[in-house]
């Protein structure tokens, strides 16, 4: 039963995600190279971005980058408060799935929505209060 939802939210975080290698993400870097050989790896071992494997090729959610390329500051600060995670895709469902703690402040309905986390990084300070309160599952 677990196997089986485990798989189909990685289906629907894959079909519903935006993702970049670590080659074009290093072709679309605006900004000069940086000193490391491997800037993707390096990012990903200082716990500054996080990647999933899909098809055999490690793959990173576009939304962890800026327009130039570089990691955004407020990821890091997330997959710190997440903790040690020993299944990148469960990171992948956390950014993905709305969360109660985080709602669309935007709306005009009456009862205030769910954000996924992904689309509420432009408010760290709530995104991170919401890490802190994960308890570690792929279901949404």
């Amino acid at each position: 039963m677990e196997t089986d939802q485990r798989t189909c939210t990685i289906r629907k975080i894959i079909d519903e995600t935006q993702w970049i290698t670590a080659e074009a993400l290093l072709a679309r870097h605006l900004m000069p190279r940086p000193a490391v050989a491997d800037p993707v790896s390096d990012w990903k071992r200082r716990g500054l971005i996080f990647g999933v494997t899909i098809d055999g090729t490690e793959c990173f959610a576009r939304y962890q980058f800026d327009a130039t390329g570089c990691p955004l500051p407020v990821i890091r600060e997330i997959l710190e408060a997440l903790g040690p995670v020993g299944d990148p895709w469960k990171i992948a469902a956390w950014f993905h799935f709305p969360k109660g703690w985080l709602v669309d402040t935007n709306s005009n309905e009456e009862i205030a929505r769910p954000m996924a986390p992904k689309d509420a990084l432009q408010r760290p300070a709530d995104v991170i209060k919401a890490a802190r309160n994960w308890q570690g599952t792929y279901v949404a």
